[in-house]
C-alpha cells in the first residue's frame, strides 16, 4: 500500500482502541501530525486515516459502510434492531429514511423551534444556583439539547430528564466503543426497554411527520412503508444524536472560545461574528472525533488498498487540521469558511446540522450578553469519551455577574 512521506517528526501511532476508549489521552500532537501520513494500520488491523483528502474519499465511497460485517456474518446479533437506523442503513433504504424524517428539519420547522430554544435556555440560565461559578455541562449543555430534541419530535419536554438517562445505553451501543459481553447485554436490554417506552410517543411523531410532509416535497413516512420498528429506532437515533453530539459540541466550543487568546473579548464586542467563530471552533474540536467505516468489498482509494471487511477509522479531528486543506490549521480563524468534517460527509452527513448550530449559537448569544467576563476555572477539566464521541464530562466556568 502506498503511503505519503512521513514528516521529520515521527507520529506516535495510536491504536483504534486508545482512540475509542481513553478520555485522558493527550491528542493535540497526534491530531496535528496525523494528516502528514495518509494512513497506517494498527495492531488490530484497523486503518487509521487523518489525511483530509483520503478521509473525504472514505466517507463518500458507497462500498464503505457504517454497518459492521460481523452482523451480516452472524458473529453479532442486532437484538435491539439498531441496524434499522438510518445511521447504519445502506442505499436505497438510507435515502428513504432520510426523506421520511426530513420534514422535522425543514426551514419552517427550525424557525418554529428557535423561540423555544431561546425560552428553554433562559429557563436553564435562571436555574443556575450561582452564575459566579457553574458547570456549563451540568447546567446548560446536558439539558438544552434534550429539551430541543423532544420538541423536534413533538414530545413533551417533561420527558427530557428521563430520556437523558435512558439514552446513555443506546449511545454506547452506537458509539463503536468496545463493550464486555455482560455490559453489551445490559445496554441492549436497557435500549429495548426504552424503545418500548417510546412506542407511546409514536402516534405524535407520526402525526408530525405527516403534517410536515403535506407542506413539503418529501414523502410522508407511510408513503415509503416504514415499519413501526423502523420509525421507533430512528426516533431514538434522532434523540440521541441530537442530544449527545450537541451536548458535547456546546462544551467543546465554549472551552475553545475561552482558551483561544483574545477570542472571547472579541466576540463580546462583535457578537455577530459568533456563528462563524462557532464553525471554526467545531473544526478544531469536533464532538464526533472518529468516523468508522467497514469495507463491503475490495476498495482502492488514493493508493490505499482495502480488503472486504477491513475497518477504517477516519480521525476527523486530525483531518480538520490537514495543512494541505487548511491554511495555518492550528490557528483559530473566525473568518475561515471551511468547516472541515465536523458533520461528516457524503450520504451519511448529519441531517441536523442547522439545528445543532442554532442551539450552540443561542448558548453563545446568552453567555456573551450576560457574562462578558466569562473564564474557565483553573485546573483540569475531565474529558468524556464514549467511543467516537469526545467532549467534557464537566466544564466549570467563572463570572463576576452573579445572579
Amino acid at each position: 500500500t502506498a503511503m505519503l512521506p512521513m514528516p521529520d517528526e515521527t507520529i506516535v501511532r495510536k491504536t483504534l482502541y486508545t482512540l475509542l476508549m481513553d478520555p485522558a489521552d493527550d491528542r493535540e500532537g497526534f491530531y496535528n501530525r496525523l494528516p502528514h501520513e495518509a494512513a497506517y494500520r494498527d495492531p488490530s488491523g484497523a486503518w487509521i486515516v487523518g489525511n483530509y483528502r483520503l478521509a473525504r474519499a472514505v466517507l463518500n465511497h458507497p462500498d464503505l459502510s457504517n454497518r459492521s460485517p460481523l452482523f451480516e456474518h452472524g458473529a453479532m446479533i442486532d437484538e435491539a434492531g439498531m441496524l434499522d437506523m438510518m445511521l447504519f442503513e445502506v442505499q436505497p433504504m438510507h435515502e428513504r429514511l432520510r426523506k421520511a424524517f426530513a420534514p422535522l428539519f425543514s426551514k419552517a420547522r427550525l424557525v418554529a423551534l428557535r423561540d423555544s430554544i431561546q425560552s428553554d435556555l433562559a429557563t436553564l440560565a435562571a436555574r443556575i444556583p450561582d452564575t459566579g461559578r457553574f458547570d456549563i455541562v451540568e447546567h446548560i449543555a446536558r439539558h438544552l439539547p434534550a429539551m430541543t430534541a423532544c420538541r423536534l419530535l413533538g414530545i413533551d419536554v417533561e420527558h427530557a430528564p428521563a430520556f437523558i438517562d435512558r439514552s446513555l445505553a443506546a449511545i454506547q451501543l452506537i458509539s463503536a466503543a468496545p463493550l464486555a459481553p455482560r455490559a453489551r447485554v445490559e445496554r441492549v436490554e436497557q435500549t429495548i426497554d426504552w424503545l418500548r417506552e417510546l412506542e407511546t410517543h409514536l402516534p405524535a411523531v407520526r402525526a408530525l411527520l405527516e403534517s410536515g410532509s403535506s407542506t413539503s416535497t418529501c414523502p410522508a413516512a407511510q408513503d415509503i412503508a416504514l415499519t413501526p420498528r423502523q420509525l421507533l429506532v430512528n426516533i431514538l437515533l434522532i434523540f440521541i444524536a441530537g442530544f449527545g453530539t450537541t451536548m458535547l459540541s456546546i462544551a467543546n466550543t465554549v472551552c475553545q472560545a475561552l482558551t483561544t487568546s483574545g477570542l472571547w473579548p472579541l466576540l463580546v464586542r462583535e457578537p455577530q461574528r459568533a456563528p462563524l467563530a462557532i464553525r471554526e471552533l467545531m473544526r478544531v474540536e469536533p464532538a464526533v472525533h472518529l468516523m468508522i467505516r467497514y469495507a463491503r468489498s475490495a476498495v482502492e482509494l488514493d493508493g490505499l488498498s482495502l480488503a472486504s471487511g477491513d475497518v477504517v477509522a477516519v480521525v476527523a479531528a486530525a483531518a480538520n487540521r490537514d495543512p494541505a486543506e487548511f491554511d495555518a490549521p492550528g490557528d483559530v480563524r473566525i473568518d475561515r469558511a471551511h468547516q472541515g468534517l465536523v458533520f461528516g460527509a457524503g450520504a451519511h452527513g448529519c441531517i441536523g446540522i442547522a439545528l445543532a448550530r442554532m442551539q450552540i449559537e443561542a448558548v453563545f448569544d446568552m453567555l456573551l450578553a450576560r457574562m462578558p467576563d466569562l473564564s474557565l476555572e483553573p485546573g483540569p477539566h475531565p474529558r468524556l469519551q464514549e467511543g467516537v464521541f469526545r467532549g467534557y464530562r464537566s466544564l466549570w466556568v467563572c463570572s463576576s455577574r452573579r445572579n
